[in-house]
């Protein structure tokens, strides 16, 4: 990732081709995608900002966004952005089931 570039954008497998995870993750460089059911289509984005500062919100998830255990939103909400550092923890969703 690098200042300026398009976001990354992080959730569910969508893969209608059939070419499977590990090739839409390399082929679409701005998106990196989860077979996981925890994590929504959409979940989150991360991006760089100036000053090598990195940065991500939730995309209005229903299981949520989580940065060093603390839930940033409620369900189905979007969050402002939220700057993340070296040795956060960051976990998309929560399965209650």
């Amino acid at each position: 990732m690098k200042e300026g570039n398009l976001p990354l954008r992080i959730g569910q497998l969508s893969d209608p081709s059939g070419i499977g995870l590990t090739a839409v993750n390399v082929l679409d460089l701005n998106k990196l995608a989860f077979t996981l059911r925890v994590v929504s289509c959409v979940h989150a984005d991360i991006w760089v900002e100036p000053g090598a500062k990195f940065y991500m919100k939730d995309t209005e998830s229903s299981t949520g966004t989580f940065l060093n255990n603390v839930r940033l939103s409620p369900v189905n909400t979007e969050l402002r952005p939220y700057q993340i550092k070296d040795g956060d923890i960051l976990q998309l969703g929560m399965d209650y089931f």
